[in-house]
């Protein structure tokens, strides 16, 4: 998924280092994807930049398609991250410069990592009647930023029953679940729905932070709510996590260890300088560079990359 501002951080704060568990609710705001695409975007957001090495998360829908129009986004560039796709409903085109050409349905998460560049498109399938789901991004360290790129359709993600609330882990593992797709770093992603009356109990590694992301309905954690518009910080050191959801609830749990490095994140690229951002740009927008490659799609549609601006983009971090 692409950005139609190019500036992410705009507002944004330094996240401060996580101490101990939290019920923090923060608002998100609506957000470009292109000129036709809006989302609700939680991540990076005036409360919180990054969850783990979660540097991104975008909520779409759910809203009726009609002639394609719920999501299109023509072929556009990545570097330095790994996009998670997750629907809740509708399906999804993916195609890539790698050759990918693969549709995109509920409970199989699509994991594309763009590591030294790729270059990709989404549309939505005109037969589906709803569109619902998240765009996430994964922000890669140094030691994995430069890899090739890649991609993957995963098999159906695996359910952890929690008592009242049924989880289906698609990246990383909730006890002895583990799912198809793990992280370059530590990260968890599940989704939670209502299963029974009452709170259901999920074991987490303490060692992450987390945070709730609703699709849908609200979910309550310590005594606090949370509902779709905004996300719910969880902080660190849980050992286990009791949410209670409401019947038509559908809520994200992404979580991860803090991610220690400084990057920068700019448009579509996360780099950890300005120059490495300067020179994807300029390498996309000149075309036929094999960095990117082009992607096979039906038009000549192309994302071209906005100007930078005249100040120098700073490295980002954990404030200490």
């Amino acid at each position: 998924m692409s950005n139609a501002v190019a500036d992410v951080y705009a507002g944004c704060g330094d996240d401060e280092e996580p101490s101990g568990a939290e019920t923090t609710v923060f608002a998100g705001a609506v957000a470009a994807i292109s000129p036709r695409s809006e989302v609700l975007r939680l991540l990076p957001s005036r409360g919180r930049r990054m969850v783990g090495a979660w540097c991104f998360a975008d909520v779409f829908g759910p809203r009726p398609v009609s002639g394609g129009a719920a999501m299109h986004v023509p072929p556009h560039p990545h570097t330095g991250l790994q996009t998670v796709s997750w629907l809740a409903a509708g399906a999804v085109t993916h195609r890539d410069s790698l050759g990918n050409l693969a549709e995109v349905t509920p409970g199989r998460v699509a994991v594309m990592t763009a590591g030294h560049g790729i270059a990709h498109s989404e549309d939505v399938v005109p037969a589906s009647a709803v569109l619902h789901g998240a765009q996430l991004w994964v922000a890669l360290s140094e030691a994995e930023r430069h890899r090739p790129p890649s991609f993957t359709l995963h098999e159906r993600a695996p359910y952890v029953d929690a008592g009242g609330v049924l989880a289906q882990v698609f990246v990383g593992a909730v006890g002895d679940v583990r799912a198809p797709a793990q992280g370059l770093t530590p990260l968890l992603g599940a989704e939670l729905t209502w299963s029974s009356p009452g709170p259901g109990r999920l074991a987490l590694e303490t060692s992450f932070e987390h945070v709730l992301v609703p699709l849908a309905g609200q979910a309550r954690v310590d005594g606090s709510a949370v509902r779709v518009g905004s996300a719910m910080y969880l902080g660190r050191a849980r050992t286990e996590l009791e949410v209670e959801l409401d019947e038509d609830a559908r809520v994200l749990l992404l979580g991860g260890e803090p991610f220690e490095e400084e990057i920068v994140m700019w448009w579509n690229f996360v780099a950890g300088s300005h120059e490495e951002i300067a020179d994807a740009r300029q390498r996309w927008n000149a075309g036929g560079d094999p960095r990117f490659g082009e992607v096979d799609y039906p038009t000549a549609e192309r994302m071209a990359a906005p100007a930078l601006p005249n100040v120098r983009l700073r490295p980002r971090g954990r404030v200490r």
